[in-house]
């Protein structure tokens, strides 16, 4: 008796994720944009939202939009992810501990205010702002990678000047401190997308700075957890990424390249590597590419310029 050969197995088609579409990448930027206006409101007409001791910017409320249409992507890719544990039990200890000290006077509910104030700072000056200026300087030719420093360079600014930090704002070296965490920053965001990450350790340092300011931890003491939260940062998702057996290398994405569209046609746009034009497309997929444009021509050889997201096989 003949046994009967299992038919294969039906391939399931892969679901491209919203934010690798043109419309997820659109209402990223719509949220984004929403987010700045809000944050620029807040800034100017006092939109506070009293939680707890604190008061939050009223942009949180846009800014969670911005969040769960990002996803996964926002999470991050560290270079090596045998860092990640030591990275995450370290904030979970920072968190347990500042709800341990603020919970004596009864004030645990600020550790969630600061988690949320952080994550909204993150998300706004990290991110929505970067993309939302990125994608202007590309309306007027600006190429990518320089309109997204630009982008990061303002909203760092920006950041630095906030109300609340020039309070806090004393000493040179208080100005410096707060300039080199804009810089560690951007950096661990746009090296490996970490935007949750970051924003948990921007949280974690609050809570650091709340508690000294309260007296319940030392100078020393505010200064050893700082570095050591800082260190773990870096060494985690702010490295920089190197090919095999060669140099730190740079590979021109990050999560604003991921999510910025070219505003004159809606599409993502490209870069030139090598000699050769290639679309800023899903990383989870092959970057498709399109020969480089001849010297004389000043034009890529092709007649109706990028092609429209999803059909990029001919290419």
């Amino acid at each position: 008796m003949s046994v009967p050969t299992p038919a294969p197995p039906t391939p399931t088609a892969r679901r491209t994720p919203l934010i690798a579409t043109k419309t997820g990448r659109e209402l990223v930027l719509a949220a984004s944009v929403a987010t700045m206006v809000v944050e620029m409101a807040w800034l100017i007409l006092d939109l506070d939202i009293p939680f707890g001791n604190l008061v939050l910017s009223a942009s949180a409320l846009p800014m969670i939009g911005v969040i769960l249409l990002l996803g996964s992507r926002g999470v991050g890719m560290p270079e090596e992810t045998d860092r990640v544990v030591p990275f995450w039990i370290a904030m979970v200890a920072g968190l347990i501990l500042g709800l341990a000290l603020f919970a004596r006077t009864g004030d645990a509910l600020d550790v969630v205010g600061l988690l949320i104030a952080a994550v909204n700072e993150e998300v706004v000056y990290r991110f929505a702002v970067p993309l939302v200026i990125t994608a202007a300087l590309m309306v007027v030719r600006v190429p990518v990678r320089p309109a997204r420093f630009v982008g990061y360079l303002v909203a760092g600014g920006w950041w630095i000047l906030l109300p609340g930090h020039q309070a806090q704002t004393q000493t040179v070296a208080d100005l410096g401190t707060y300039v080199a965490f804009a810089i560690i920053s951007a950096l661990v965001v746009s090296r490996s997308r970490a935007l949750v990450p970051m924003s948990v350790a921007h949280c974690v340092l609050n809570v650091i700075t709340f508690a000294h300011l309260r007296g319940d931890i030392t100078t020393g003491s505010r200064m050893a957890l700082s570095a050591c939260l800082l260190f773990l940062l870096v060494g985690t998702y702010a490295w920089p990424e190197k090919a095999d057996d060669g140099p730190a290398v740079d590979d021109g994405d990050d999560l604003i390249s991921d999510t910025v569209i070219d505003l004159r046609d809606g599409h993502r746009p490209s870069v030139v590597r090598d000699g050769e034009i290639t679309w800023i497309a899903d990383p989870s997929a092959p970057e498709p590419s399109a020969a480089a444009p001849s010297a004389g021509t000043g034009s890529a050889p092709s007649s109706g310029g990028p092609p429209p997201d999803g059909d990029r096989s001919s290419r």
